[in-house]
């Protein structure tokens, strides 16, 4: 939930609906209001027009007594407790006359006042009912003297409250509808609005995947800036470190000179039986090449971020190191097998993968008898490199230690002991690791795993490109 709370789409929908909600709940209440005054105004007008013709009606004949002359037109008042009712009061508020729908009860208030016309008012009704009372002072003659009559006219106030509640179930319907279209609405509009947001994602996953070297396409002028930068930094850190292994190569070919020089003194002082000072000044030599070609090594590293869209050819790479490894010494005695598909690569630096391989393989150059093997099998969403001599193997416990830097896996052979290093540096940058571990035929197996595809199957091997004969009893190098 933390995740989709960070949400772009998620948090403008969310305020999407809660603005709608907000808006609907404002426009439901405001249009409730509206109706129940137009509807008040309406029934006011309507008790207006039976008050006048209740007032037209009513007359006093010569004996003083009050009576209706005609049949008023509301059939309710005929009904008891019909909901219309009528009502004419003398000058003390008792009753005079009513409708038959009163029965046995009155409309309060009835008491004569100046004569003028007045609001409608909400009173108490017949049976616990609310009315709704529109009342007026006319004045009749009886016996030649003028007196005074209160006329009233009500309706219940139940009707006006079912017609109120029939609105709000409708609006609130109508009310719904039209907030689910609203939000469907959002919906579309954020989908389409973010699409530009969801392309810069793609093209993003596509430049650390590897499958793109830069942010392209058309984007929106809010989001080009963006775009623009991120491809400027890009270029930048390219640049920096093109500027950076170049500075390290200036930096190794400067110390070039002095340590060989130092390397001749050493030599003179061996000449002049100064053993120990010859020694000392050779070992100094030795850990300055050493810590110079491990810093070299490093500054040559491109790494993850560096890597997008560097994807290598590995057969290819494969090839090119083998050749080069047969001009090596006993190169040409070994048999080199490249068992890697074409069209196989890996989300890797070319730089990069040619120091691990080469490394490896001059590794496997070394201890192997007569034969050295790369080959490439499926690993999740990658591949696995792996290098494999036919050489003793390692014993228990060297994997670990040959890691390290310096350590070698016999003191008499030749290498200073930094290439395993070097290549445990160099995958470390992409989040791989080194292992080393016996092989089928019993000798090493370098592997390691980057993000790649594997090519097509290769066509069966053609004949090895040579292989070396040993005398019975040849002595076997010991890794």
């Amino acid at each position: 939930m933390a995740i989709r709370a960070r949400s772009l789409r998620v948090r403008v929908l969310l305020l999407a609906a809660l603005s709608i909600a907000m808006a609907l709940g404002v426009a439901g209440f405001s249009l409730a209001v509206i109706f129940e005054r137009h509807l008040a105004q309406r029934l006011e007008q309507e008790l207006d027009i039976k008050l006048f013709e209740l007032a037209r009606s009513f007359s006093v004949d010569d004996r003083g007594t009050p009576g209706v002359t005609a049949v008023l037109s509301d059939p309710r008042y005929e009904t008891p407790y019909g909901g219309a009712y009528w009502q004419v009061s003398d000058t003390t508020g008792s009753p005079v006359l009513r409708s038959r729908s009163l029965w046995d009860d009155v409309i309060p208030g009835g008491t004569t006042g100046t004569g003028a016309a007045e609001a409608a008012v909400e009173r108490d009704g017949p049976g616990g009912a609310t009315l709704y009372v529109l009342e007026r002072d006319v004045a009749r003659e009886d016996g030649g003297e003028k007196r005074s009559y209160r006329l009233q006219v009500a309706v219940d106030h139940a009707e006006l409250e079912g017609l109120r509640q029939s609105f709000s179930v409708d609006m609130a319907v109508a009310l719904s509808v039209l907030g689910a279209l609203l939000l469907v609405g959002a919906w579309l509009q954020a989908g389409i609005g973010l699409r530009p947001l969801r392309a810069l994602r793609e093209r993003l996953n596509a430049v650390h995947g590897g499958s793109a070297p830069r942010l392209v396409g058309a984007f929106p002028d809010e989001v080009a800036p963006l775009v623009s930068d991120l491809n400027g930094l890009l270029d930048r850190q390219e640049d920096l470190v093109t500027k950076a292994r170049k500075r390290a190569g200036d930096l190794a070919h400067g110390l070039k000179t002095p340590l060989t020089i130092m390397s001749a003194e050493a030599r003179r002082l061996d000449e002049a039986g100064m053993h120990a000072a010859a020694e000392t000044l050779r070992e100094q030599v030795s850990l300055m090449r050493a810590h110079i070609e491990r810093e070299l090594a490093r500054a040559r590293t491109h790494g993850t971020p560096t890597a997008a869209g560097l994807h290598t050819d590995v057969a290819g790479t494969v090839e090119r190191l083998l050749r080069l490894m047969q001009r090596m010494p006993r190169g040409e005695d070994l048999s080199w097998r490249n068992a890697v598909p074409a069209g196989s690569r890996c989300a890797m630096d070319a730089d990069d993968f040619g120091e691990v391989l080469g490394n490896l393989l001059d590794n496997a150059r070394k201890w192997a008898i007569s034969r050295v093997e790369i080959r490439v099998e499926p690993a999740g969403a990658g591949l696995a490199v792996i290098v494999a001599d036919d050489g003793p193997g390692l014993s228990d416990g060297a994997q670990e230690r040959l890691l390290k830097r310096g350590e070698r896996a016999r003191e008499d052979t030749e290498g200073s002991g930094l290439g395993l290093s070097i290549v445990s540096d160099v995958l470390a940058a992409y989040d791989s690791v080194l292992t080393l571990g016996r092989g089928a035929t019993g000798g090493c197996e370098a592997r390691f795993v980057v993000p790649g595809r594997i090519g097509a199957p290769s066509p069966p091997d053609e004949a090895p490109r040579r292989r070396i004969t040993r005398p019975a009893g040849a002595e076997q190098p010991g890794r």
